[in-house]
């Protein structure tokens, strides 16, 4: 088991567009399956993932750090447009190749 520690940090919710509970139960599972130790609305972590379910991007906006991050927000993560059936995937390779 390795020490990296990654937080996922939710939006309000008020418009959600994706199932973001879902998407992070998934995101965690896979990780902790990595060796990864996972925790929810924390900055003393390595990586953030920030999960917004619309376009605002309000989990980033309003709890913003310089610590790296992936930030998913509707159907896109950092600002690309993804299927959401990939985002779990997607997001989840873009914390293993910060660690690599």
């Amino acid at each position: 088991m390795n020490n990296r520690r990654i937080s996922i940090i939710f939006c309000g919710g008020c418009n959600p567009r994706i199932n973001r509970g879902q998407i992070a139960a998934e995101v965690q599972n896979v990780l902790l399956g990595s060796g990864y130790q996972v925790c929810y609305n924390s900055l003393d972590v390595d990586f953030v993932i920030y999960i917004s379910g619309c376009t605002a991007g309000c989990a980033l906006k309003y709890n913003h750090s310089k610590l790296p991050a992936a930030v998913i927000a509707a159907s896109s993560i950092d600002a690309v447009s993804i299927d959401e059936a990939k985002i779990v995937t997607e997001v989840t390779k873009k914390v293993r190749g910060y660690f690599e």
